[in-house]
């Protein structure tokens, strides 16, 4: 399956180019619901065990469950209906993942300053410092976009492609 096909989010131009090189091994769709960061967490983490080194498994454990959560937190995802994708992509030794919201008129993705006793508002700080790249994108009908790639810290690349 393409980035272009998937079921629950249709795909802007600016989330097919940055899918060039990229072999999609799985997507996702989750319901827009505070639980959905832990599934979506245990759903990449099973999809990529045995194809990724152990440091870079846990970094993806806490990037996903951030982007994810962001995703449901400041998107119309959390309305009735409301959906979260997942995209897990590998290319080289390259792990791309994509969550795509259904938009939100009222928030983009920023870096936000958390104060010190704050338990929330660090999620895309992590994602700034640990993850090799990222982005995020806004469409009117494909929704938002937030990915990050990190290398997969595996010897030989990537290893086999897992199965969908």
């Amino acid at each position: 399956m393409s980035a272009d096909e998937q079921a629950g989010h249709r795909a802007s131009d600016t989330t097919i180019e940055r899918w060039d090189g990229l072999c999609v091994v799985g997507q996702r769709d989750f319901p827009g619901v505070p639980q959905s960061a832990g599934a979506a967490r245990r759903w990449v983490l099973e999809l990529l065990d045995g194809h990724t080194a152990a440091e870079t498994m846990e970094t993806l454990e806490l990037l996903v469950s951030e982007v994810v959560t962001n995703a449901i937190l400041h998107s119309d995802s959390a309305g009735p209906d409301g959906l979260v994708t997942v995209l897990v992509g590998l290319g080289g030794d390259v792990i791309h993942i994509e969550v795509i919201d259904d938009g939100s008129a009222t928030s983009v993705p920023a870096i936000r300053t958390a104060d010190g006793e704050s338990l929330s508002g660090r999620g895309l700080s992590w994602v700034n410092l640990m993850a090799s790249t990222w982005g995020s994108s806004q469409d009117d009908e494909a929704g938002g976009a937030v990915w990050f790639r990190l290398a997969t810290g595996h010897p030989s690349g990537h290893g086999p492609l897992p199965s969908r």
